[in-house]
């Protein structure tokens, strides 16, 4: 035996080994994201030659790689980073980039099945309203979740929850929809 493999793990070896899993939480997300909107049979993106879909042309929000909810995700990453950081201050920059990413990837698979469609008050049989995300829109929105949380990995608390209530007025105001109103048409579609 050697005197290494006596001591106790270094906190650099420590820190190795939770990056480490937090990678292959991040990789085997993706992996299921990717099977899921397969299975789904959602589109890779629009052909419309856009990056950004505007309030205007609904028909295009999640089909492009980015639209007005883009900015909701960022501040779902933002708000996730100070709860976690909140309960779990020992979580390194990994590990909580982990769990953004497998809480999106959640949400995002969540979001797109039939039954949660139905449950937001989307008509199927209106060709403008939301019918799922493009992949490319699914993965843009993780990587705006991750976005939000790194900022908020650099600003203070009261900055993150002032632009979360920024944004979430914003919206509501620019495109009739954000996190309340999304909330109350679920529970008047689910009574």
């Amino acid at each position: 035996m050697t005197a290494h493999s006596d001591a106790a793990a270094t906190p650099d070896d420590q820190g190795s080994r939770q990056a480490a899993r937090a990678v292959a939480v991040i990789v085997i997300a993706t992996a299921v994201k990717l099977a899921v909107f397969a299975a789904l049979e959602r589109p890779w993106g629009c052909d419309c030659g856009r990056i950004w879909a505007m309030p205007g042309d609904p028909a295009l929000n999640s089909q492009t790689l980015l639209d007005p909810y883009s900015l909701l995700h960022a501040v779902t990453g933002a708000l996730l980073v100070l709860l976690v950081t909140r309960l779990r201050p020992d979580l390194g920059l990994w590990a909580l980039l982990a769990v953004v990413v497998a809480s999106s990837t959640t949400w995002e698979v969540i979001e797109n099945l039939p039954v949660s469609i139905r449950l937001f008050g989307y008509d199927a049989a209106d060709p403008l309203a939301y019918h799922g995300d493009s992949r490319l829109n699914a993965f843009a929105d993780t990587a705006c979740a991750v976005a939000g949380a790194l900022f908020a990995r650099v600003a203070s608390a009261r900055v993150v929850l002032a632009l979360a209530v920024g944004t979430e007025i914003a919206l509501s105001l620019w495109i009739q929809d954000g996190f309340v109103i999304a909330a109350i048409r679920a529970l008047q579609q689910a009574l």
